[in-house]
Formats: C-alpha cells, structure tokens, sequence
C-alpha cells in the first residue's frame, strides 16, 4: 500500500512532468523564427517614451483612431502622444488609478482577463462595448500586462482580433520556451495571431536579461509590433537589428543584442 505522502508526489509528478519536459533545440529554433521581423512598404516610428513605454510601429498613424492599452504602468505617454495626433485611448489596468495627463480617453481600473469580476474584465466585452468592429480596422491594441498576455490573446473571439491594424505585444516569461507548457502556449498564441499579422519589428527589454534556452538564447521580456497583413502590399526579408529608433528601457543595465537567429533567414 502507498502512503498518503507517496500518492501525492505521485500526482505532482504526473501532472507536473510536462510543465518541465525540455523541448529540443530543434523546436526550440522553430519557434524563435515565428518571431523574425519583416520590412513592409512602412519606415518605422517611434511613439512613447524614448526608454520604457516607447514603441516601434508602422508610420500609418494618420489612419488610427483608437488605441486600447492592457496595461498603463508607470507612463501613459504613449497614449499622450496618440491623443496630439487626433487618437482616442481605451485603457484598463486595475493596478494603478486613472492616469493623469490625458484628456480623449477611458479608463477601466480592471485587469484584462478570459472572464470578469471584481477586479479583472473579460476582453471581448471590453473591446465591444466601445467602438464598432468595423472601427477596430483603424485601432492599436497595445498590451503590457505582465504574463496574462497569454491567456488574453487566446481569448480574444479571431473576428476581433484580425481586424486590429496594429499590434503591440509585450511577451513575458520567455526564458522558458524550453518547457513544454510553456512553449505551446507561445505557440498557440503566435501562431494565432500570424494568421492575420506580420510581425515588423522586435526589441528586448532590458529589465530582466537574456537567458539560455538550450543552445540559444532568449530574452525574459520582447516588446513585438505586428502589421495586419491586408494593410501591407509588400513585405521584404528581414532586416539587422537593433534599430536606430530602439532605446535601453531601463538605463541602469546594458541593452540586449539578440543573436542573429533571431531575425536572420539563413539560421
């Protein structure tokens, strides 16, 4: 007969044994190319903060009205920047109180989530309540929302999702794209959202280091801008990083260089 102690270990180690089933280097490879950027018909911008906060986006912004922001942190010149172009601001975080600065905009004190209550609000009732999805072709959706990127994507209905014209996502955690539960998840999530997009540009956050992932390494944060592809005409191969226009987010420690697997073809 099993103790009760040996049965419960028995469990963990059944259910937990995915949860750290190294993926191969092969594999591992695969999914960092789902992330290589492209060069389209647009130069790049950047709007937000010249270090964290600041974004590279297609400079299409005369043809934006809206942006929708999971996360706001510590700055919202992003949005600010948007709101002296003409564009409109939907935020939700519940982690801090209406942000101060903006005029054009909402904001939901609630965490963007796969459901709603007290403290999170489901996505697709926040994306609907606001504008029309015809009007989603001429908005950002932005999201820095500290891991849950995942579960918010995946629960986005796709009719919503495709329509956006652009795409800012902040990818958590990725140090861990040689674990298995990990790994499927990012990529369920990139594959979803490269139906419909191209990926145009890609920067490390220097906040939390470069790891090794294998033989390779990987970023623990990667800021991805994404293009929906019925607004470009053209895409050529990728192109050298890092841009002129990338910043260091945090000032304090060196920027990250990734390695040329990361937006080369021949690798």
């Amino acid at each position: 007969m099993y103790s009760k102690l040996k049965i419960l270990n028995l469990i963990i180690n059944f259910f937990g044994a995915n949860a750290y089933r190294k993926i191969s280097d092969e594999k591992i490879l695969n999914l960092i190319k789902l992330f290589k950027p492209t060069k389209t018909e647009f130069d790049l911008i950047r709007i937000g903060d010249k270090n964290d906060g600041g974004y590279l986006i297609p400079d299409i912004v005369n043809e934006i009205k809206y942006c929708f922001s999971g996360g706001v942190g510590h700055t919202n010149e992003f949005e600010s920047q948007l709101e002296k172009l003409g564009i409109k601001s939907f935020l939700a975080d519940y982690s801090v109180n209406e942000p101060k600065g903006l005029n054009n905009f909402d904001f939901k004190k609630k965490f963007l989530a796969s459901y709603t209550d007290t403290k999170t609000i489901d996505v697709n009732s926040w994306l609907k309540s606001f504008v029309n999805e015809c009007e989603l072709e001429k908005s950002i959706l932005k999201l820095d929302i500290e891991k849950s990127e995942y579960e918010v994507i995946n629960s986005i209905e796709e009719n919503l999702l495709k329509k956006f014209r652009i795409l800012i996502i902040e990818f958590h955690g990725l140090e861990m794209i040689d674990e298995e539960n990990f790994f499927l998840k990012l990529k369920a999530v990139k594959n979803k959202i490269l139906k419909n997009f191209l990926t145009v540009h890609i920067h490390p956050n220097n906040c939390c280091g470069i790891h090794n992932v294998g033989k390779f390494k990987a970023p623990s944060v990667l800021e991805v801008s994404y293009l929906n592809k019925k607004f470009a005409k053209k895409s050529v191969e990728p192109y050298n990083l890092p841009h002129k226009l990338d910043a260091k987010n945090k000032l304090k420690y060196n920027e990250i260089l990734l390695p040329n697997y990361w937006y080369k073809n021949n690798l």
